[in-house]
């Protein structure tokens, strides 16, 4: 088979043909400091067929199912990450996974993201009092409400889990 048939097969990591559901796994590291809570680095890396992590670097020869499950995630990130600046939470880093499921026809059938977050030692205790239950809601609720993940069809479910690690 010629590149240009197999990169048009190829989706999501794996060839287009006859299978069950299947599960795709992602996840995303990211850093945050300073006064304002920018993200200094953000890594999303894709387990490939043979259960290796291997960092993504999105490109227009990136596969489309691809870059739509990266969008997803990127997406719950941006969402949770500006929610806590807005709330002045002091997050040094966040840790994610998501597993998306789909069907042997390619439709969404599950999608369960889970974030893990650690707070900067460093901040005082009331800034860090911040991370409250009520806090995390917000960011749930948020990111159910962002962009991508809204737009998925309305029988999928979105499982979001968000903890803090310290």
């Amino acid at each position: 088979m010629d590149p240009a048939t197999l990169a048009l097969l190829t989706a999501g990591g794996g060839l287009i043909g006859p299978m069950t559901s299947r599960t795709f796994h992602y996840r995303l590291r990211s850093s945050h400091a300073g006064p304002d809570l920018t993200s200094q680095s953000v890594v999303v890396e894709r387990r490939s067929e043979e259960g290796e992590w291997q960092p993504q670097n999105p490109s227009l020869n990136t596969p489309p199912f691809r870059l739509h499950l990266i969008a997803l995630l990127l997406c719950l990130h941006l969402h949770l990450v500006s929610e806590a600046r807005e709330r002045q939470i002091p997050l040094q880093q966040v840790v994610a996974d998501l597993s998306v499921t789909v069907s042997n026809s390619w439709d969404l059938e599950a999608v369960v993201a889970s974030f893990q977050l650690r707070l900067d030692p460093g901040a005082s205790p009331e800034a860090r009092a911040g991370a409250s239950d009520q806090a995390i809601s917000a960011m749930r609720e948020r990111m159910q409400h962002s962009p991508v993940p809204r737009n998925r069809p309305a029988a999928v479910p979105l499982t979001l889990n968000i903890a803090l690690q310290n």
